[in-house]
């Protein structure tokens, strides 16, 4: 394929071709290359500890035995409830040896949340941390998993060194009735390797959970293949090499963007990673500093915190300087801020978890532009096979150059759709082409400025909350009679939840006991910042409530009692 056409692949990096193909059919056949000729060599950096190619395949191998014993095989589904540990890669290279799918389920879940993942993706095994099994023992009743395996942090790396901001998150190791310990398992299968299952570019790499229009959580397939060319597309457009490189591994890596930016893009490149186990500002900054990290990507609240942080003034941060910015678009004025406190210089990044991470990156040689008429600054241009048009929401006919319209995308990062939906997934993806449900415009030399969503998900910090699930919560209050949740703006968020209510004759309620309300019943990015308590909420004639009155209403103080 040339160039013709598609001026924009004149801005690819030089290490980047038209046609980006991996030598590769599976994440495993990647990894292996790396874990055969270079065992010794570092690959997870944690907390101080370091774990190499070997040692990090031999313990994949160890827990694939064990997973096999309690009878997981090819297309089975093995659940990974942890944080941003070492051995979320160990489950992941473990799964795919035996041709198995692991599932990412976001820490934060609680117990309504955790239920839907898990009947939905029906695991086998579930792996999550000690201090997460009292959520998964919860929900036990309702969901059958054939066994649950619980770790500790530092079950692979037992002499780290814990930060001090970092050890009552991480805790003591603890024994788990009703589950199987992490430490005894692989002790027991220590030397074991099974034989591997065939695989293939189509096979599916891993279930990550998305919310849809209806709002209900949807599983969507990443496949082997898209996760390799996803992460072939971040090792060459950064040009990231072993003994070059080192990946700081911000982003949450139960998401789309941390499995393939963080643990995809270690497995593709053979650069060394970083893991931290939990966001904290100083100790991200202490680690960027001690490893020399070059390639970090992250929402734009994590950068907005970093650079704000006295520690940039007395550390050294200057090796990091591969910084895509993904999650939510940033705006100039963050770019120029993080630029002159840090020296990082932000590129923007556009996916979603149904185009398994990036399907634009920012070009590197020259800052993106600004759409005139919305002020988005653009998130970059087309990745190799990309395909991008701009559709009529309503008839779906292409549309001009720069008129606004919804992101329509495909190529071999796109899914084929979600897992045990048909109907939702024919709906999703028409002849190949995904509908993101974002509003966009592009230029004719392919730069693309995301200016709203079709969708009314709020967008808080790269984490994606649907009204519907904060709504659901609200409505348990008895002392609500109506509910309606929008995004709003945030300096340090960008989006975060306000909820606007309207109480049961009679009752009456503080804000502050709403929002404790939802903090204890849901994950922690989705409970609403604000809630605003109104006599009516606005209708339409046919009673539906308009949620755009409401946006319109967001200089509305907070206050506990019925407005009049």
């Amino acid at each position: 394929m040339t160039t013709a056409g598609r001026p924009w692949t004149q801005r690819y990096p030089a290490t980047v071709g038209v046609d980006l193909r991996s030598e590769h059919d599976s994440m495993l056949d990647a990894w292996e290359v790396h874990a055969s000729s270079r065992p010794d060599d570092p690959a997870v950096h944690y907390l101080g500890a370091t774990l190499t190619f070997g040692q990090v395949d031999r313990a994949a191998a160890a827990l694939a035995s064990a997973l096999q014993s309690f009878g997981v095989g090819p297309g089975d589904r093995v659940a990974v409830y942890l944080q941003n540990d070492p051995q979320w890669l160990v489950v992941m290279l473990g799964a795919w040896r035996l041709g198995a799918i692991p599932v990412a389920v976001n820490p934060m879940l609680r117990e309504a949340e955790l239920r839907h993942h898990l009947q939905d993706a029906e695991p086998s095994v579930v792996v999550c941390l000690e201090s997460l099994h009292d959520v998964v023992a919860a929900v036990a009743e309702d969901v059958e998993v054939g066994t649950v395996v619980t770790t500790h942090p530092l079950d692979l790396t037992p002499d780290a060194e814990v930060p001090r901001a970092l050890v009552d998150v991480v805790g003591e190791p603890r024994e788990v009735d009703g589950a199987v310990s992490w430490r005894r398992l692989l002790a027991e299968h220590e030397g074991r390797r099974p034989e591997r299952a065939p695989s293939s570019p189509s096979d599916i790499g891993v279930l990550t959970y998305t919310s849809g229009t209806t709002g209900r959580s949807k599983g969507a397939m990443n496949l082997h293949g898209a996760l390799l060319h996803s992460s072939l597309v971040y090792t060459r457009w950064w040009d990231l090499r072993p003994g070059d490189d080192v990946i700081m591994g911000l982003a949450p890596v139960f998401h789309i963007t941390g499995i393939v930016a963080c643990l995809g893009v270690h497995v593709v490149s053979g650069a060394p990673l970083v893991l931290l186990h939990r966001f904290d500002t100083e100790v991200t900054l202490e680690a960027i500093a001690h490893h020399r990290a070059t390639f970090m990507i992250a929402a734009s609240t994590a950068f907005i915190a970093l650079s704000n942080h006295d520690a940039v003034g007395r550390l050294d941060v200057s090796s990091l300087t591969k910084t895509p910015s993904g999650g939510a678009p940033v705006g100039r004025a963050l770019v120029d801020r993080v630029r002159a406190a840090t020296g990082w210089d932000l590129r923007g990044a556009y996916g979603l978890t149904e185009t398994t991470s990036p399907c634009h990156l920012g070009p590197l040689d020259v800052d993106a532009p600004v759409d005139p008429e919305s002020g988005a600054l653009a998130v970059g241009v087309p990745v190799p096979g990309a395909e991008v048009r701009i559709v009529d929401p309503e008839t779906g006919e292409d549309l001009a150059p720069g008129s606004a319209g919804e992101i329509v995308v495909r190529g071999p990062m796109v899914v084929p759709g979600y897992w045990r939906l048909p109907q939702e997934s024919a709906h999703a993806v028409r002849d190949g082409w995904f509908h993101t449900g974002d509003v966009g415009k592009e230029t004719e030399d392919g730069w693309l400025f995301v200016v709203d969503r079709l969708k009314d998900m709020i967008n808080a910090g790269g984490y994606k909350i649907f009204p519907r699930d904060v709504e659901d919560v609200l409505y348990q209050h008895p002392a609500v009679r109506e509910a309606s949740v929008v995004g709003v703006a945030d300096e340090y968020r960008g989006e975060t939840v306000r909820a606007f209510v309207s109480l049961v004759d009679g009752a009456r309620v503080e804000e502050a006991e709403l929002i404790a309300f939802c903090k204890e019943r849901m994950a922690a990015y989705k409970y609403p910042r604000s809630v605003v308590i109104l006599s009516e909420l606005p209708k339409t004639t046919s009673g539906k409530i308009l949620r755009r009155r409401l946006r319109d209403l967001g200089t509305v103080p907070t206050h506990g009692g019925p407005s009049s």
